[in-house]
């Protein structure tokens, strides 16, 4: 049964994919960058673990019947997310009103303010701990604040990046342009390759590719396009694979292979998503938003000004978590139903966390997600003042399928809201005369 309920999966996936890419052309298409990694996390990683160490992998997964009702329960989520997406682009054709820079200086000036700050912020980071030796000397290494915004606002070159882009619209990117790109990016370039993280790596190199293919349309061959996410996606895997000997001065060996990093059943986020899936079932408990609620209404207040913040949330909402460890997943009771101790650090995945979320709700939650993306999609193809946000939204789906709810929630908000709301004010729609609407084609 899970053979089929995978296959059926992977088959769907893929045409999901090869039907979006025929209608719309579109690398950034949300199909196009949600569904591999739907597919990755959900047939990809199982069917590995099965092969590799069956009776490691099903006894972590509850043996085979608990393996087929989970990977039925992410087959529902992929679907929701996907049909969500469908539900949210579908009035892509719909002719707007053309779209008047007010000032493309504003815009660019406004980029390099977003930039120069993350600039600033990561530099100080780096002071804090010593310099530039310090911060990359180890493995896993990087600046610090003892303020979470002062260590978020380090990567502010992901706002500036579309934002400068976008200035450029009708003139071109010139060489002093691209400098002022790989500038802004140079913090999050550096702490993805030097200091061995996915997400700020994902983040430079999807900002910059999003943000210049939505401006200036250039026609890229399907085949290109997937060897290039290929491409990303084993660096990814390898720095993780090689996290411990990637560092200034490291005579260590790059010798880490991306299949000792699948194995570690541990951290494996299918299998820690079928863990929670497995303790929800088990004792119906779910959140019903609250635990996400209480991530965001603690994250607002400086941790400076209440530094009992995320204790004193959780109190008054009566919730028995700890929001300081694994994103408040309970995973000492998790691990009296499975029998076994999930990794320090290990990340859910969007099926398990909206699991433990909304429960029985967890299909429609998704589907809005799904139904935001294609929506910003849609607008981002008729109003340029949305695609830097879409741009950012993008590159934050790595957050959102790999990892929680709350780290994608919180960088949205951080990122995505400014960049819109920013784009509304210095540029401006002018209503058009005559405005056609068009039906998507049978």
């Amino acid at each position: 049964m899970f053979y089929a309920l995978a296959g059926l999966l992977a088959a769907f996936g893929a045409w999901a994919i090869f039907r979006d890419w025929m209608l719309w052309r579109d690398v950034f298409h949300p199909t196009i960058f949600c569904v591999p990694q739907c597919l990755f996390l959900y047939v990809w990683l199982p069917l590995y673990g099965l092969a590799n160490d069956d009776f490691e992998f099903l006894s972590r997964a509850g043996y085979w019947d608990e393996l087929a009702k989970f990977q039925l329960v992410a087959n529902i989520m992929c679907l929701a997310l996907i049909v969500g997406i469908w539900r949210g682009a579908r009035y892509a054709h719909r002719a707007s009103a053309p779209i008047i820079q007010q000032n493309p200086n504003a815009i660019l000036a406004v980029g390099v303010v977003f930039g120069a700050l993350g600039a600033l912020t990561w530099i100080i980071g780096i002071i804090n701990v010593g310099g530039f030796g310090a911060a990359y000397g180890h493995a896993y290494g990087g600046g610090w604040d003892d303020s979470g915004y002062i260590r978020e606002a380090a990567q502010f070159g992901f706002v500036a990046t579309p934002l400068v882009i976008l200035s450029r619209r009708h003139g071109g990117m010139r060489p002093r342009h691209w400098l002022l790109v790989f500038v802004f990016l140079l913090p999050l370039l550096v702490q993805g390759l030097l200091g061995a993280r996915r997400g700020p790596t994902f983040l430079a190199l999807a900002a910059i590719a999003g943000s210049y293919i939505l401006v200036f349309r250039p026609r890229i061959p399907f085949v290109l396009a997937a060897t290039g996410a290929l491409a990303v996606g084993a660096l990814l895997l390898w720095l993780v694979a090689n996290r411990d000997a990637i560092y200034i001065g490291s005579n260590e060996k790059f010798d880490g292979s991306v299949s000792m990093m699948l194995e570690n059943w541990s951290g494996n986020e299918y299998l820690f998503s079928s863990a929670i899936v497995r303790y929800v079932d088990e004792t119906g408990e779910t959140f019903s938003g609250e635990r996400i609620l209480a991530h965001m209404g603690a994250r607002i207040i400086p941790h400076s000004l209440w530094p009992t913040k995320y204790a004193d949330v959780v109190s008054a909402l009566g919730l028995n978590i700890d929001l300081t460890r694994g994103a408040g997943i309970p995973v000492d009771r998790i691990a009296t139903i499975t029998g076994w101790d999930i990794a320090v650090g290990a990340a859910p995945s969007f099926v398990g966390d909206f699991w433990l979320e909304f429960g029985l709700l967890a299909p429609l939650a998704i589907f809005v997600v799904g139904w935001l993306y294609g929506r910003l999609w849609s607008l981002s193809r008729r109003d340029p003042r949305v695609q830097p946000a879409y741009v950012l939204l993008a590159a934050l789906s790595i957050y959102l399928l790999t990892q929680t709810i709350e780290a994608w929630m919180f960088r949205a908000l951080l990122f995505g809201l400014p960049a819109l709301l920013i784009l509304r004010i210095v540029a401006r729609q002018t209503p058009a005369a005559v405005s056609s609407l068009y039906r998507r084609p049978a």
